[in-house]
C-alpha cells in the first residue's frame, strides 16, 4: 500500500516507530530552518547578498535540504507558499520535545528550539507557512 503512495518508504520499527521517525525528522528540518534563518540574518548585516551566500553554502559543508531546496524554492523569492503551516511544524517540535522528556532524554537544544518555534506561531500566526522561520 505504500509504494502505491509514496516514492520512498523506510521500515524503522514497530507500532508508532514512524511517528516518532516523522517527528525526529520534522524536528531536524525546523532546527535547520531556524539556524538557517539566523546565518541569514547575520550575512545580510555584513552586507552579504543571501543568494550568493547560500550558493556558498550549498556548494560547502553546511548545506541541506532546507539550504538546498526550502531557501530556493520559498524562502528566497519570498513566496511562502509551500503548503505546510508554521502551526503544524511548531506541533511537531512541541511533540518531538514531549517525547524526549519522556524518554528522559537531556535535550537542552530541542527544548530551545521548541521554545522559539512556539513564540514564532504565537508572532506570525499558525497559518503562516513554516518556511517563515528561515526568513532573512
Amino acid at each position: 500500500m505504500l509504494d502505491a503512495i509514496t516514492a520512498h518508504s523506510v521500515h524503522v520499527g514497530g507500532p508508532s516507530a514512524g511517528h516518532t521517525a516523522k517527528l525526529i525528522n520534522n524536528l531536524l528540518c525546523a532546527t535547520h530552518l531556524q539556524i538557517t534563518g539566523e546565518a541569514l540574518r547575520v550575512a545580510q548585516a555584513a552586507g552579504l547578498d543571501p543568494e550568493r551566500v547560500v550558493d556558498a553554502v550549498n556548494a560547502a559543508s553546511g548545506r541541506s535540504a532546507v539550504t538546498e531546496i526550502n531557501l530556493a524554492r520559498w524562502v528566497l523569492p519570498g513566496t511562502f507558499d509551500s503548503g505546510f503551516t508554521l502551526g503544524l511544524m511548531a506541533r511537531d517540535v512541541a511533540l518531538a520535545a514531549q517525547t524526549a522528556t519522556a524518554l528522559g532524554v537531556d535535550a537542552p537544544l530541542v527544548d530551545d528550539v521548541n521554545r522559539t518555534w512556539q513564540q514564532t506561531r504565537d508572532r506570525l500566526g499558525a497559518e503562516a507557512d513554516f518556511n517563515r522561520m528561515a526568513q532573512p
